[in-house]
């Protein structure tokens, strides 16, 4: 009889091996029998702990984030004084989507065409929005943020400047350098929101 409890080194294998399948060949080849046969487990198995093929993406997408050493960049970025927490968190989330702009992207057109995935790209999308609605908080709080925007305004106005979209357009299909999409983008969000902020070394 199967265990109803799943071990930490086998649902890392898992998850791992559906991310690896996805970055390697993208969304349409993530099935829970694909996966299944990469990890070394039942189909089955899949079945009983992620549900379905949007499951078992929303575990994988949490998974990474996880595990790619993202959550404690965030973290030191919020000990750091507003303006330069601001900049750190964008810093580190710009910095960590190049890594994850396949599946990112996979996500993202799961959601405009309604296929499996499009709710993990709600939910991971969700929570960098939150993760930048702190900053952006923190901002107002030290009366930093240029009082013709509101928290949710400057909110919303960084999470779309800094999606994967923004970055596969002017890195992958533009040429512009990693470095100076970062850079460019940092520097306009703080002309934008925190004008006495903008420097060179932001």
């Amino acid at each position: 009889m199967a265990t109803t409890e799943l071990s930490g080194p086998t649902r890392a294998r898992i998850l791992t091996a559906a991310w690896d399948r996805v970055h390697r060949e993208g969304l349409e080849a993530l099935t829970l029998q694909s996966v299944a046969r990469d990890a070394g487990v039942s189909r089955q198995l899949l079945y009983f702990h992620f549900g379905n093929r949007a499951g078992l993406l929303l575990a994988l997408t949490r998974h990474h984030d996880r595990t790619s050493g993202l959550p404690a960049r965030l973290a030191a970025a919020a000990r750091l004084p507003p303006v330069e927490g601001y900049v750190a968190v964008i810093r580190a989330w710009l910095a960590y989507l190049p890594d994850v702009l396949p599946v990112a992207r996979a996500l993202e057109a799961a959601l405009v065409t309604g296929e499996a995935g499009g709710e993990a790209w709600r939910d991971r999308m969700g929570e960098l929005r939150e993760v930048l609605r702190v900053a952006v908080a923190r901002l107002a709080d030290a009366d930093r943020l240029d009082p013709a925007w509101t928290v949710d305004e400057a909110t919303d106005w960084t999470w779309v400047r800094v999606q994967p979209s923004a970055y596969a357009h002017l890195v992958g299909e533009r040429g512009w350098s990693g470095a100076d999409h970062v850079d460019r983008t940092v520097r306009s969000l703080l002309a934008d929101l925190v004008p006495t902020a903008c420097s060179p070394s932001a």
